[in-house]
């Protein structure tokens, strides 16, 4: 079958450097509408989603198009499975997946707090909580818009987070058909993404993990060191975006990449064995998790120096309101003592008692005269 456009990559970037793969965005597929205005159109879908408001964007530009058949290639999950639900059909091919899912969102708390801002972290989040059951609801009430069932039972899908068939998908009313092209189920089968069996880099796209029975829980650096051993398949599968760009910018891509992942690891370079594999050295390891414990430290006794200041700061300042009452409970006495004052002491006018006006020379001398 042939694609007039693919939607692959973290919806919402046009390229991820996570995963080193191109995304894609409400504007690429707008612009591909517009180029495309009253045409039938047939759009591969392969991605494990990305950004919901993107997702909803792209699938209103696809119900305005009205001619668009959707088709699920591979594993397609989240906000990928949202944009295809107003198309004018939605197929999957046998051996592809579908997941649709709650909708998540990074929690990033790294302080210390007292029961008062521990209330206030937990008002936060309940804030937030309620925010992500409204989206919830939403999502699960276009995808009932496609398969016909109640809210609750789409809610139920969504909370079990589990990867779907080609035929549960249909069965659930997500899809309309199951594509059984001999050339696409060739290709539902060899989309696999470094990743979508790496336990804990699921976590990126707020996916379920795909378990793996042969492997036992590893930790972190473990499972670092494993991903690196897929760094040089993301460089090597890196294309230009158009077909006459020039092999020395694919080069320049690799270095960037391989450079990017060197400064994150803070290590000096990554060794690439014979066969393109990249791997990272015990001491390499133990080196970046030193540095992440410091990192740790430090930002643990930052956080714990911004609170101190936080609580001078607040001291400081009942310490000058309190002044300041002080001061103005002062400056109130004195004027009272100042208007108290004035009202007790005043001038008596003249002729009054005790009040002796100037004599005059015949006055002086009348009174001299009667002593004698």
């Amino acid at each position: 079958m042939k694609y007039d456009f693919y939607i692959t990559g973290t919806i919402g970037l046009e390229y991820d450097w996570w995963t080193g793969h191109r995304g894609t965005t409400a504007n690429m597929v707008k612009n591909f509408l517009r180029d495309h205005k009253d045409q039938e159109v047939t759009i591969a879908v392969s991605s494990f989603g990305g950004y919901i408001d993107e997702g909803l964007t792209i699938m209103e530009y696809i119900k305005a198009h009205g001619k668009c058949n959707m088709v699920i290639v591979g594993m397609t999950a989240s906000a990928a499975t949202i944009l295809c639900m107003k198309a004018k059909s939605i197929k999957i091919a046998r051996g592809s997946m579908m997941l649709i899912h709650n909708s998540s969102q990074m929690i990033d708390v790294w302080t210390s707090a007292n029961k008062e801002q521990i209330d206030t972290i937990i008002q936060q989040f309940q804030h937030e909580r309620e925010q992500l059951d409204t989206i919830d609801k939403c999502l699960a009430d276009i995808y009932a818009q496609k398969n016909g069932k109640t809210l609750e039972e789409n809610l139920s899908m969504m909370g079990r987070e589990k990867w779907l068939s080609a035929q549960d998908a249909l069965d659930f009313g997500l899809v309309d058909s199951v594509l059984d092209d001999d050339d696409n189920v060739v290709k539902a089968k060899a989309v696999v993404n470094a990743y979508a069996c790496f336990t804990g880099a699921s976590e990126h796209f707020c996916l379920p993990a795909m378990e793996k029975a042969d492997k036992p829980n590893r930790s972190f650096f473990q499972r670092m060191k494993e991903a690196l051993q897929n760094v040089s398949g993301i460089m090597n599968d890196a294309e230009p975006d158009e077909p006459n760009s020039q092999t020395n910018s694919i080069t320049d891509m690799k270095k960037i990449v391989l450079n990017l992942i060197c400064a994150v690891l803070a290590i000096k370079d990554i060794t690439i064995g014979e066969k393109g594999e990249a791997s990272i050295t015990e001491d390499q390891l133990n080196r970046l998790e030193n540095a992440l414990k410091e990192k740790d430290d430090r930002i643990s006794a930052l956080e714990t120096e911004k609170q101190t200041a936080i609580n001078d700061k607040q001291t400081a300042e009942e310490a000058m309101a309190d002044a300041q009452q002080k001061l103005n409970k002062l400056q109130k006495e004195f004027d009272d003592f100042k208007a108290e004052a004035g009202a007790d002491t005043g001038s008596k006018p003249a002729g009054d008692e005790g009040t002796h006006a100037p004599k005059t020379a015949k006055d002086m001398y009348n009174g001299i005269k009667t002593l004698l």
